[in-house]
């Protein structure tokens, strides 16, 4: 479309916001090409949000242990901090149509922000479900769920729940933590919340949440990191995903560091 510089492409995603690719004069091929580069990753990208539910998790776990408990309390403690709401006012920019088109399109029960996980054992682990209230992680199999696998020829995350309850889906970044969990053992926890922290390196990605090359690349980012049990990775236009050896430690290492709102260039 014609801009005040010339011709431009806007790009609108969830994910990344608003951005702009200008063309300059005798430049067609290299607009082309970088609108080719921005466009690539998002129409091949595998989505992952189908959920496989098994009523096989173990009594004993039906209403949690401690570290669902921990789960709990750090949504609360976001909530405290004012960063569950989101980092635009996606109600007022949407129309219900638009928003009901996004959350088919996603996969979504509801809109809700950022996302809670943390280590049960070498395989599994406990995750809060899309589009419930943070603040209030309370039902095991609806608030948190424990994922205990990930079918790759689905693709779909499976999830271990009580025989008793309906359950929720998982978050839709449930495969970007499956995978950062099977590559670093020694991650106990992950925090991902659409705000920022001051002097962290801002990355650009340009994969849609809930994806296998999203999650690719935030585990890439992690093995470059001196620790990758305690680092903090910066997404640009997007929000900041924390790793920890677990959720309490995370909160000890960002209280009063946390930016409600994120930069966006």
């Amino acid at each position: 479309m014609p801009g005040q510089e010339g011709v431009e492409a806007h790009f609108i995603t969830l994910e990344r916001g608003h951005y702009t690719i200008r063309h300059r004069p005798g430049r067609d091929d290299d607009f082309f090409a970088e609108i080719y580069e921005r466009l690539h990753p998002l129409a091949s990208s595998r989505l992952v949000i189908n959920n496989i539910f098994r009523t096989d998790l173990e009594p004993e776990l039906w209403n949690g242990d401690e570290i669902t408990e921990q789960i709990s309390r750090a949504g609360k403690r976001l909530d405290a901090m004012n960063l569950l709401p989101a980092p635009f006012p996606v109600h007022e920019i949407l129309t219900e149509r638009e928003l009901r088109h996004v959350k088919r399109l996603y996969g979504l029960g509801g809109l809700s922000y950022g996302n809670l996980s943390a280590r049960k054992d070498r395989n599994r682990f406990w995750m809060s479900a899309s589009g419930v209230n943070k603040a209030k992680l309370e039902v095991i199999g609806q608030d948190i769920l424990l994922v205990s696998g990930f079918d790759p020829a689905i693709p779909a995350i499976i999830l271990s729940v009580p025989p008793h309850v309906q359950p929720r889906r998982v978050s839709v970044d449930a495969i970007e933590h499956w995978m950062i969990y099977q590559q670093h053992p020694e991650i106990g926890a992950i925090v991902h919340v659409h705000a920022w922290m001051e002097g962290i390196r801002s990355t650009e990605i340009n994969y849609p949440c809930g994806t296998i090359e999203l999650a690719q690349a935030v585990s890439r980012l992690l093995a470059q990191e001196p620790d990758p049990s305690r680092a903090v990775i910066g997404l640009k236009n997007h929000g900041v995903t924390i790793t920890g050896r677990s959720m309490d430690e995370i909160f000890e290492r960002i209280e009063g560091k946390i930016i409600p709102q994120v930069p966006m260039s």
